[in-house]
């Protein structure tokens, strides 16, 4: 039988708890994540999408499409287009819930208007409703919940189990 010294468990036991602590990182930042991941999302940027001489405008579009940033794009330029333009959507997009927020100016008065519109039923949306004007922000934010979502907390948890199981483990039998 092999003999390990005290400490030499107990430094086996730290890198053990180190590497699911690490594991539990990372699954918690590409699956869960606070917003898309680096390597679906290119980082934000200016895109000018346009024939030479053609009237534009600029709109924002944020959050789970595959280029977020702004668009110079044609003043017919709708919704579907602009999203389109950006790649479309990417995994775990809320399609159900698509912010819009618009500036208006009437007189001396600016008006902030926000709403949502639901993409997953086009065919149930008037054509007007999917209309872009200049200086819109399109928010696509993220599902709030998902079945990955869960699979990977219960994966980090059994990390966590295992790695502290095997600590228990090996410091009773040490002795």
């Amino acid at each position: 039988m092999i003999r390990i010294s005290q400490r030499a468990r107990l430094g086996v036991a730290v890198l053990l708890l180190l590497a699911a602590a690490g594991t539990v990182r990372g699954v918690a930042q590409v699956e869960g994540g606070l917003g898309p991941s680096a390597s679906s999302v290119a980082q934000a940027a200016f895109y000018y999408i346009s024939k030479p001489g053609e009237i534009t405008m600029s709109i924002n579009l944020w959050g789970y499409v595959r280029h977020a940033g702004r668009y110079e794009v044609p003043i017919s330029t709708d919704l579907v287009q602009l999203l389109s333009y950006a790649g479309g959507p990417i995994e775990n997009a809320n399609m159900s819930s698509v912010q819009i927020t618009r500036t208006e100016r009437r007189d001396d008065a600016i008006r902030r208007l926000s709403f949502t519109l639901d993409l997953t039923n086009l065919h149930k949306l008037e054509p007007q409703a999917l209309t872009l004007r200049p200086g819109d922000t399109i928010m696509i934010e993220r599902i709030p919940f998902t079945w990955g979502d869960l699979l990977s907390v219960m994966t980090a948890v059994a990390i966590v189990v295992t790695a502290v199981t095997s600590v228990l483990w090996w410091t009773s039998n040490a002795q």
